[in-house]
């Protein structure tokens, strides 16, 4: 009876364990970190996050331990101090006790800074979570899932915030096809209008404040910087990628407002001003024509941006969006929507739709091959991005596929590659960006790095100016600044710092006489 007993107290456990801890998620990954959430019950008091390389767990990183979140949000957990470009697993520590269940260990791998290669998959339009098509997402190995809207149509507009998140719960989180995805994967997400409040819907929508709540409660995300749009931005590799909120400040007379689109100025700004290529997410089509429910809707907002983005010089763009249950890829030959048609730059578009719904066409021409419809409900779609940097040229493939009705199996409908030679940081450090920041003269002694608002630990990366890491150095911020010994400069020419101070980083350009 006595060997019984370790036994039943493993089961026992095991049963507290799959009851405790409902659902979880992880999203906002960076070369040195990651953001999990997780849906705990009463029964939790408080819980840690174990992450580690090995699936045994030999020697982990902690987060620091959090009490259970009683307000109906899901409670974080964040982890640091990470190695980049590096898979990892991660578990829970419930009141003290990890939780070993398979089914509650999830993935993840970190980011990597300058050029890297790597997959994402992308998709919109999502009526159901328990297609096998999030199983042929999961097959292909991604890293990361982009969700470019819709990721539920439970058309949640209400004022009560609980209606909100019950959508999130019942349409997603407990759905075991798309958390097989999603356990394996961050995602990284910007509603449209069946997730947000419902078909069509826009700012005068009266669940507007509940669903950006719920949002910024249940999904983990990269900081956003308005307190109810969910437009936000992250870089990997040498992709930043650039995700609208088309529906939080949508009117009959506007796509955006004006906060949003002067972030999206400098967003795309940020992108050629550091050497790195730009995908834009925009949930709704931009080469499309005028369907209320697309940027034709708008053509001299359009027509506005497109100007922005040809006298900026904004070379090195490509766009993903949804909302159109097709896919559909165009090279850049139709999407110039500047006056005059006239921006030198082809800018290609990749509409990745619908994971799993009906299929639609809300206008546009696409040169590579036209438009692919869904079949029908039964048939997923989806969207597969690889980026395969060199260190010179960045080059883009986009892959459509789709699943053969409710199967696993996929079908190759569409394919496009192309590549982009960003421009070099030190053609900038020159002067061919006027809002850079002036040059920090390199010595042998220490360089003084700036970084307002940092404080404690962090690190300070230097980079060559084609963006390869050449060392990292571990260093301590007082009130924004640090001394860093770097050594003899390489070679005479312009060099990158880059700043890491918590969730603050910035880069310092560099000098060296």
């Amino acid at each position: 009876m006595r060997c019984l007993l370790p036994l039943f107290l493993l089961f026992a456990f095991g049963s507290h364990a799959q009851d405790s801890l409902q659902v979880f998620w992880c999203g906002a990954v960076t070369d040195r970190s990651v953001e999990v959430r997780a849906l705990l019950n009463a029964s939790v008091n408080s819980v840690r996050l174990e992450v580690d390389v090995d699936t045994a767990f030999s020697s982990p990183v902690h987060s620091p331990s959090v009490q259970r979140d009683t307000s109906g949000a899901l409670t974080i957990l964040r982890v640091k101090g990470l190695a980049p470009g590096t898979a990892y697993h991660y578990r829970f520590a419930l009141d003290g006790v990890v939780d070993t269940a398979a089914a509650h260990i999830g993935h993840f791998r970190t980011t990597h800074p300058g050029p890297w290669s790597y997959s994402f998959v992308a998709g919109s339009c999502n009526s159901n979570s328990d297609h096998p098509v999030w199983e042929a997402m999961r097959q292909r190995d991604p890293l990361f899932f982009l969700s470019v809207g819709d990721l539920h149509y439970a058309n949640p507009n209400s004022m009560d915030v609980n209606v909100h998140r019950q959508a999130y719960l019942d349409q997603v989180l407990s759905r075991p096809m798309a958390m097989g995805l999603l356990h394996q994967v961050p995602i990284a997400y910007v509603w449209d209008d069946h997730d947000y409040c419902g078909d069509a819907s826009d700012a005068s929508s009266i669940g507007r404040m509940s669903a950006a709540q719920a949002y910024r409660e249940w999904i983990p995300h990269n900081p956003l910087t308005h307190p109810i749009s969910t437009y936000q931005s992250f870089t990997i590799g040498r992709i930043h990628f650039i995700l609208s909120d088309l529906r939080s400040s949508k009117t009959a007379q506007q796509m955006m407002d004006l906060q949003q689109r002067l972030w999206l100025h400098d967003q795309l700004r940020y992108a050629r001003n550091h050497g790195l290529v730009a995908c834009w997410v925009s949930p709704l089509t931009w080469n499309s024509a005028g369907y209320p429910e697309n940027w034709g809707a708008q053509p001299a907002e359009r027509e506005a941006l497109a100007n922005f983005i040809r006298n900026e010089g904004i070379n090195d763009l490509f766009i993903l969006s949804g909302d159109a249950h097709m896919l559909a890829i165009d090279s850049g030959t139709n999407t110039d929507f500047s006056s005059g048609t006239n921006d030198p730059n082809d800018h290609p578009v990749f509409q990745v739709a619908a994971i799993a719904h009906g299929g639609s066409y809300k206008g546009g021409t696409f040169d590579q091959g036209g438009y692919f419809p869904n079949p029908d409900i039964y048939h997923g779609q989806f969207g597969e991005v690889f980026v395969d940097d060199d260190g010179t040229q960045v080059c883009i493939t986009f892959k459509g596929w789709r699943t053969d009705s409710m199967s696993v199996n996929t079908n190759l409908i569409n394919s496009y590659s192309f590549c982009r030679t960003p421009v070099d940081l030190a053609s900038i450090a020159q002067g061919r960006a006027t809002d850079v920041d002036p040059c920090t003269l390199w010595t042998t002694e220490a360089v003084l790095a700036s970084l307002p608002g940092a404080a404690g630990e962090g690190e300070v990366v230097l980079c060559d100016a084609s963006g390869r890491i050449l060392s990292t150095h571990a260093t301590t911020w007082y009130e924004g600044l640090s001394m860093v010994q770097l050594g003899e400069p390489p070679s005479p020419g312009c060099y990158f710092l880059r700043l890491i101070a918590n969730d603050i980083t910035a880069v310092q350009r560099l000098c060296a006489p």
